[in-house]
C-alpha cells in the first residue's frame, strides 16, 4: 500500500478507509493487552535538566469510587554539601490530564476544543509510532514467524498510518468552513505545525526503532535486510514529504547545516506542546496550614505571655514602695523585670513553635491542595484530586558505608517528601476519553552545587610507551541515594536510585538493580 500525490480523490479514501481498518487491527489486541497488564499507579524517576531532579505519577482516574494513593520521596545529602533553604521554594509541581487516547469528536470551533483535537491526534501518532516498534521488535525476536511481505506491509502500514491521521486531523481542524476571527485562524495555524512537529517526531521515533532492529546482527535480521531497506525508504519518502509541506507553509524546518536553525526549530517545538498541552492543566488551589494557623496561634501565645509578664509586674510594683530608697533594691527590681520581659519573648517564640508542630500533626500535612478542573473544561470546577503534602528537612547521622561495622558514621540532611491524596471520579472527564491523572514534581538542587569540589580532578597514570608518570583529569562525581515510595489503592512499589552530580549539575541517576520496581522508567518524558 502507498500513499502519495498521485492518488485521485477516490482512491485517497479507499486508502483512508483501508488504513483504519489495517490499523484497527493491528492495534485492538496490543490496547487490550496494555489495558490488562498496566499497573494500577506509574511512578518516573529522573534527571529533568542540569539542576533539577523529576519525579512523576500517573493515576487512573477511578469510575466508580475514589482512589487513595501516596508518595514518599527520600534524598540524602551530604552535611558538608547542604545549603539551608525552604524546601517549598525550591519545588515545582503541576497535575495534569493524561490517558492513552482523547475523544477528537468534540468542539471543532472553539480555541480548546482545537487543542483537544490536535491532542487527540497526538494521542493516535504515538499509538502508531508504539506498534510500528513494537512490530520492530517483534521481527528481532526469535519466535517471530512473520514472512518478509507480511513484515513489510505490517510496517509499511503503520508508517501509512501516521500520514493518513495526520492528514485527516488536518482536513478537520486546520481547514475553515466560513469567515472566522483572528484568533480562531491563528489557532488553526498553530494547529497545522503542531500537527507537522508530532508527524516528524513519530517519524523519527520510527527510523529510531529501525536503526535498533538493522543493529541486531542476527541471521534474522540479516535475511530482512531488503526489507527493512524498503520499510526505511518508505520513511525517508514520508519524512520528506512533511518537510517540503514544513517549507511550504514556512514552518521551521530543521536544517542539519545550520545550529541555528536547529535551536528555534526545538524552541519552537518545546512552545507548541505547551502551548496545547496547557488545556490538559488542572487548576491548583493550595493552603499553607502554617500560614492560615499562624496569626491564631500568635494571637492565642502573646496572650498567655502578656498575662505571664502583667502577674509580674504586679507582683514587682508591691516591692517598689519599699525598695525605693535602697539603690541595690532598685537594681534587682530592674533586673527582674528584664528577665520578665526577656521570659516573655522566648514563651512567644517557644508557644509558636510547639503549637505549629502540633497543627501540623493535627491536620498530618504542612500544605493542602485540591486539583480542580478548568471552568472552561467543566463548568462547576469540579475537584479531581485533594492531597495532603509535607515537606521536611531533618540532620542525622548513617553507618559509614566504608565499613560499616566499625562504628563510623557519616553526617547527611534527609529531605523527605510525603504526599498523600485522593482521585475522586469524574463522568465527564472519563466519557471525553480522559484516563489517568498525572502529577509531576521538579526539584531545584542547584544550591549545593557551589560548595562541591571541582569537576574534574588529576590523576597520576602511568604511561605504558614511555614508562613515565602523567596526569589525566578524571570526573569528580558526588553519589546522592534516592527512594521513592508509591502505595496506590493497596499496591505498593518502591524504587532506590543513586543520583550522580558534579560541580556543573547533574549527571545522571543510576537505578539499584536490588530495588523492588517494576513501574521505573530511565528517563522523564516531557511535559
Amino acid at each position: 500500500m502507498r500513499h502519495g500525490k498521485s492518488f485521485e480523490s477516490r482512491e485517497i479514501v479507499i486508502f483512508g478507509a483501508a488504513c483504519s481498518m489495517a490499523i484497527a487491527e493491528l492495534t485492538e489486541q496490543f490496547l487490550l493487552a496494555e489495558k490488562a497488564a498496566e499497573p494500577i499507579g506509574q511512578v518516573r524517576v529522573g534527571v529533568h535538566d542540569a539542576s533539577r531532579l523529576e519525579w512523576s505519577l500517573s493515576l487512573p482516574l477511578p469510575e466508580t469510587k475514589a482512589i487513595a494513593y501516596s508518595l514518599g520521596v527520600e534524598i540524602e545529602i551530604p552535611r558538608n554539601a547542604f545549603v539551608r533553604h525552604v524546601p517549598w521554594e525550591r519545588m515545582q509541581a503541576f497535575t495534569r490530564l493524561d490517558g492513552p487516547a482523547f475523544d477528537g469528536a468534540g468542539d471543532d470551533t472553539t480555541i480548546d476544543g482545537f487543542r483537544r483535537g490536535a491532542l487527540a491526534m497526538a494521542s493516535e501518532l504515538a499509538r502508531a509510532s508504539d506498534g510500528f516498534a513494537r512490530h520492530c521488535r517483534l521481527a528481532a525476536s526469535l519466535i517471530a514467524t512473520a514472512s518478509r511481505s507480511e513484515l513489510e506491509d505490517a510496517l509499511t502500514i503503520w508508517v501509512d498510518a501516521m500520514v493518513h491521521i495526520s492528514q485527516n486531523a488536518r482536513e478537520r481542524l486546520t481547514r475553515a468552513t466560513r469567515a472566522e476571527v483572528s484568533e480562531l485562524a491563528r489557532e488553526r495555524t498553530l494547529v497545522d505545525e503542531y500537527i507537522s512537529v508530532r508527524l516528524c517526531e513519530a517519524l523519527a521515533d520510527a527510523e529510531r526503532a529501525l536503526s535498533n532492529l538493522e543493529q541486531a546482527k542476527s541471521p534474522k535480521t540479516e535475511r530482512l535486510a531488503p526489507v527493512l531497506a524498503v520499510v526505511e525508504g518508505r520513511l525517508g519518502e514520508a519524512l520528506a514529504s512533511e518537510l517540503a509541506y514544513r517549507h511550504d507553509h514556512r514552518f521551521d524546518n530543521p536544517d542539519p547545516a545550520s545550529s541555528v536553525a536547529l535551536e528555534h526549530y526545538l524552541d519552537r517545538s518545546s512552545r507548541l506542546k505547551k502551548h496545547f498541552q496547557e488545556v490538559l492543566f488542572l487548576e491548583r488551589d493550595s493552603v499553607q496550614v502554617e500560614q492560615r494557623a499562624y496569626h491564631w496561634i500568635a494571637a492565642f501565645v502573646a496572650l498567655l505571655a502578656s498575662t505571664w509578664a502583667f502577674v509580674w509586674q504586679l507582683a514587682l510594683a508591691k516591692r517598689t514602695s519599699s525598695a525605693q530608697t535602697l539603690s541595690s533594691g532598685l537594681v534587682t527590681l530592674a533586673l527582674l523585670a528584664g528577665i520578665v520581659y526577656a521570659t516573655k519573648d522566648r514563651i512567644k517564640e517557644i508557644g509558636r513553635d510547639w503549637m505549629t508542630r502540633r497543627v501540623h500533626r493535627v491536620y498530618g500535612a504542612q500544605r493542602i491542595t485540591r486539583y480542580r478542573a478548568p471552568a472552561r473544561r467543566l463548568p462547576g470546577r469540579d475537584v479531581i484530586v485533594t492531597a495532603r503534602e509535607s515537606f521536611t528537612q531533618t540532620s542525622t547521622m548513617l553507618p559509614d558505608p566504608l565499613n560499616p561495622e566499625a562504628g563510623a558514621t557519616v553526617p547527611v540532611m534527609v529531605l523527605n517528601y510525603e504526599h498523600t491524596g485522593t482521585v475522586v471520579p469524574n463522568a465527564p472527564l472519563l466519557a471525553s476519553g480522559v484516563r489517568r491523572v498525572k502529577h509531576v514534581f521538579r526539584y531545584d538542587l542547584s544550591p549545593m552545587f557551589a560548595r562541591l569540589d571541582d569537576a574534574t580532578k588529576p590523576v597520576p597514570v602511568l604511561d605504558e610507551s614511555s614508562r613515565k608518570v602523567r596526569f589525566i583529569d578524571a570526573p569528580r562525581c558526588y553519589r546522592v541515594p534516592l527512594k521513592v515510595e508509591v502505595s496506590v489503592d493497596g499496591q505498593k512499589h518502591d524504587e532506590l536510585a543513586t543520583l550522580i552530580l558534579h560541580k556543573h549539575g547533574l549527571e545522571r541517576l543510576e537505578r539499584d538493580d536490588d530495588s523492588n520496581t517494576v513501574l521505573a522508567d530511565s528517563g522523564i518524558e516531557p511535559v
